[in-house]
Parts: C-alpha cells; sequence; structure tokens
C-alpha cells in the first residue's frame, strides 16, 4: 500500500496538470479569436479613416459613414467566408478520384453568386459613402474608388492593346458623381 500512495499522489498531480494546459490552451484560443474579430474592426474603421482624410469628412459625416458601413461590412465579412467554404469545397470536389459534374456546376455557380453579392455589397458602401458627401468630397470619391478597387492594375494584367477601357477609366477619375438621390 505504501507504493500505491506515491504513484495515487502522481496521478491526482497528473490530473491537476492536465486541467491547468486545457485551460490555458482554451485561454490562448479564446485570446486569439477575439483579438482576429478586434482587428478585422481595427481594419474596417481604418478604411474608414481613410476616407474620412482623403475626402476631409466632417465628424458628422464620419459618424453617418460608419453607422451605415458596419452592416455592409459585417455581410461583406460574411459572404467572404461562404465564398471560401465554396472553393475549398470546389477543390475538395475536383481532388475526387471521380469528381461529380453537377456538385461542380452547382459550386462554381454559388461562387459567382457570391462574387455577385461581394460586388453588390461594395456598390452599396460607395452609395452609403456618397450619400453623405457635398459635391467637392464626391469629385474625389470616384478617383479613391478606382484606386481602391484597383483597376487600373487589372488593366496592367490585360492581353488587349489599344482597350478602350482604359480611357474610361481615365475619365472616371475625373468625374463629379452626382449627390445621393436620398438628398
Amino acid at each position: 500500500m505504501s507504493i500505491n500512495r506515491p504513484f495515487r499522489h502522481i496521478q491526482w498531480l497528473n490530473y491537476a496538470l492536465l486541467v491547468v494546459n486545457v485551460t490555458a490552451l482554451a485561454t490562448i484560443l479564446l485570446t486569439a479569436s477575439a483579438e482576429g474579430k478586434s482587428d478585422q474592426k481595427r481594419k474596417d474603421i481604418r478604411s474608414i479613416r481613410f476616407l474620412k482624410e482623403q475626402l476631409d469628412l466632417t465628424d458628422e459625416q464620419y459618424y453617418e459613414v460608419v453607422q451605415q458601413s458596419d452592416r455592409t461590412f459585417r455581410r461583406y465579412n460574411y459572404t467572404l467566408d461562404l465564398l471560401c467554404d465554396a472553393n475549398i469545397s470546389l477543390l475538395e470536389e475536383m481532388a475526387r478520384q471521380d469528381p461529380d459534374p453537377v456538385k461542380i456546376e452547382r459550386l462554381t455557380r454559388r461562387i459567382g453568386t457570391m462574387h455577385t453579392n461581394l460586388k453588390n455589397l461594395t456598390v452599396e458602401y460607395f452609395d452609403n459613402v456618397r450619400s453623405v458627401c457635398t459635391e467637392d468630397q464626391n469629385t474625389m470619391l470616384a478617383s479613391l474608388f478606382k484606386m481602391i478597387m484597383q483597376l487600373e492594375a487589372r488593366c496592367e494584367q490585360c492581353n488587349r492593346v489599344d482597350c478602350p477601357r482604359k480611357e474610361r477609366l481615365e475619365i472616371l477619375g475625373q468625374m463629379n458623381f452626382p449627390l445621393s438621390q436620398n438628398e
């Protein structure tokens, strides 16, 4: 019996250390998850702050853009999450020994729909910002969105020579968009 007693103490010590390790791991994972969410929120705020600085928005305009953009950003991030999942599902299906063309077609359509949703959310965000801008601020807005969407970089990747879209992009940077219909 005297031999079992030290082993029993060691066994209880192992259980206690296991609980401490599991608790520490759970704390680390939860903290990392919370930090990731707050980092995304900070990135969203920074992008809006960038617009505030570039368009010289007043504090009232900035507050209005933040309020309107919060819902749009949440929907945008949710759609990105769904898009990521659909892309992985597509890759898994393509990697199967015998991929199902019907599933692949369904997944590619879902991915296309999500890309459409992302563009619609970009338009909604643009309209949100435009709705609080003055005429002078609206003049700069198209140039900013052209830069944010990196459209000129896509032109550099295009195979077309003498593409009429390049001229359209240049004109867009000089356009003054009408004020929102809400005003």
